[in-house]
């Protein structure tokens, strides 16, 4: 229920600025990395973990377990900081390319909480989700990267689904394409003598194909 509230309040952000990635699966060394939203935009990469719980939520930013409490009962959970974390962790991985990415993560709860909370990270309720995306305002991606980026996840995640062949299809990626020096795929890209085909792990691979030479 949480993680449908916040894809529906992510619709409000401009689609030309800001794709939203809604239950993203990643497997890295053996472990599974489920991502409730990931915003590729102009502004970077926002990683966001949902929470739905109800009563105090109390925690500082490098506990390891918070406290969900409600009258006399109270439960531990682990810490959604450190949970972020790692789903970043697993993020750059996949996108270990795009070493020039900033990442910013956010937890957010429903109204059905009340933050006790005390961090450095934006731990915010769902209704102020919007507002601090948009706090975050240096644009520095550019379409063409913003759409190999979502085509790079979206090759990545282990649940996939029909919606993401559209998405990649949209970009400039190629699937069917890859390189033959190191079998990573083949991108579009406009250089000084026109469009060309060249390798998604530039720089540590530098093979290109003239347009010409491409076939689909």
């Amino acid at each position: 229920m949480g993680e449908r509230t916040v894809s529906k309040t992510l619709k409000r952000l401009n689609n030309e600025k800001y794709i939203v990635l809604n239950n993203i699966e990643l497997k890295i060394k053996g472990s599974t990395s489920q991502i409730d939203h990931i915003i590729v935009s102009d502004y970077g990469i926002f990683v966001i973990e949902t929470k739905n719980y109800k009563g105090w939520i109390l925690g500082y930013e490098k506990d390891r377990y918070w406290t969900q409490a409600i009258y006399k009962y109270r439960r531990k959970f682990y810490n959604p900081v450190l949970q972020n974390q790692g789903h970043i962790y697993a993020l750059k991985h996949v996108l270990k390319n795009y070493q020039f990415l900033r990442y910013y993560s956010i937890i957010t709860f429903t109204k059905r909480a009340t933050l006790k909370t005390k961090t450095y990270t934006d731990v915010v309720y769902t209704n102020k989700l919007v507002k601090t995306i948009k706090k975050y305002d240096s644009a520095y991606l550019s379409e063409q990267t913003k759409n190999e980026i979502v085509a790079t996840i979206l090759t990545a995640r282990t649940n996939n689904r029909d919606q993401d062949k559209r998405i990649i299809a949209k970009s400039n990626i190629n699937r069917n394409g890859s390189c033959p020096d190191c079998g990573g795929n083949l991108i579009k890209r406009n250089g000084k003598y026109g469009f060309f085909w060249g390798c998604a792990n530039f720089p540590k691979c530098k093979y290109t194909r003239n347009e010409k030479q491409y076939f689909y």
